[in-house]
């Protein structure tokens, strides 16, 4: 007796749902990974930031509006100004990008996406 003989194949509900979990994977995808690329950009960012030389020398207000215009300048849609707060640890300011992305999947179906990122600049003596 040959088995092979009684293979059929992909019944057409099992098809369906394979491409129905594909599409919806591949959608997942396009609309989540833009998300986290700009994510990569603020930790980059806040990185930079830290490594400058001239960071521990400026004022809170002037921490902020930098951040601010690289945030503009790396086009990063997500972070508005009042997502970037700072606070005064000793002679360290600790600067904190707090924000949450929705994104619309189908009809009234989202995702939340938050991030919380935080750097502290020491002070120079």
């Amino acid at each position: 007796m040959n088995l092979f003989k009684y293979q059929q194949g992909l019944a057409f509900l099992p098809l369906v749902f394979t491409i129905t979990l594909l599409f919806v994977g591949i959608s997942l995808t396009i609309k989540i990974v833009p998300v986290y690329l700009n994510h990569s950009k603020v930790v980059a960012m806040l990185d930079q930031f830290k490594q400058e030389t001239s960071a521990e020398k400026k004022s809170e207000s002037e921490i902020k509006s930098t951040l601010t215009k690289r945030i503009n300048i790396n086009n990063i849609d997500d972070i508005a100004q009042d997502d970037i707060t700072l606070s005064k640890q000793g002679s360290a300011v600790k600067v904190m990008i707090s924000y949450e992305v929705v994104k619309k999947i189908y009809g009234n179906l989202s995702v939340l996406i938050e991030f919380n990122d935080q750097i502290e600049i020491e002070a120079g003596v």
